[in-house]
């Protein structure tokens, strides 16, 4: 979803983001975006020229692009648009992973109740939750952008969460079919560990959420 806009040096602006009020070429070319006036050094204003306004590109770092010229071509990058991505990003991570996450605690409940009734046990639904919540344990790095001292790994706990529970899931089968109790003590350990691991991500997530929000209205 990285958005780069590749203009010429001779940067025209039609955005309606842009307001602009021009009554003769001598007069200063007043420019607002989003309300807010960016500021022009008496070098570098806007000036019209055959009918259209014509602004120098890096008067909109003002307006938190970042701007560089190389290879002929002008990269234009909104910062706010970043770590916006990163929030909206962040949200559908948040909803899925957890979901797929408590689907598995509940199921593996579930199945304790089963063992110790001494009922037939099926772990097809487990062990399909832990896959799905497999695939779903990360945000690519290409829609991320890094903020303070966060990237797009930091979300390891969720992954080592996920983890943890295949590993409490194979013991807890190991217990069903040999009723060795170190096995279920195994399970319970690693279930344990699995915890500890998502209260780490749910800690890690408010971090980086709180850094990209304020990076993204400051």
């Amino acid at each position: 979803m990285k958005r780069i806009m590749v203009v010429t040096l001779a940067l025209t602006l039609l955005s309606a983001s842009i307001a602009f009020t021009a009554t003769s070429a001598p007069k200063k070319i007043d420019i607002l975006f989003n309300e807010k006036e960016l500021k022009t050094q008496a070098d570098a204003e806007a000036r019209i020229i055959d009918g259209r306004v014509y602004i120098p590109a890096n008067i909109l770092r003002s307006a938190r692009f970042s701007v560089e010229y190389k290879n002929s071509t002008l990269h234009l990058v909104n910062s706010y648009f970043l770590y916006t991505r990163n929030l909206m990003e962040m949200h559908v991570l948040n909803q899925v992973f957890t979901t797929r996450f408590n689907k598995i605690d509940q199921e593996v409940v579930h199945i304790l109740g089963k063992v110790i009734l001494e009922e037939p046990v099926d772990f097809s639904r487990l062990q399909q939750f832990i896959e799905e919540a497999e695939l779903n344990v990360g945000i690519r790095p290409e829609v991320f952008t890094p903020v303070q001292d966060y990237n797009s790994f930091d979300f390891s706990p969720a992954r080592e969460s996920v983890e943890a529970y295949k590993k409490a899931s194979r013991e807890l089968i190991a217990y069903v079919d040999t009723g060795d109790k170190e096995r279920l003590k195994s399970f319970y350990q690693e279930r344990k560990q699995a915890l500890e691991y998502y209260d780490s991500y749910t800690n890690v997530y408010d971090l980086i959420f709180k850094a990209s929000f304020t990076s993204a209205v400051r």
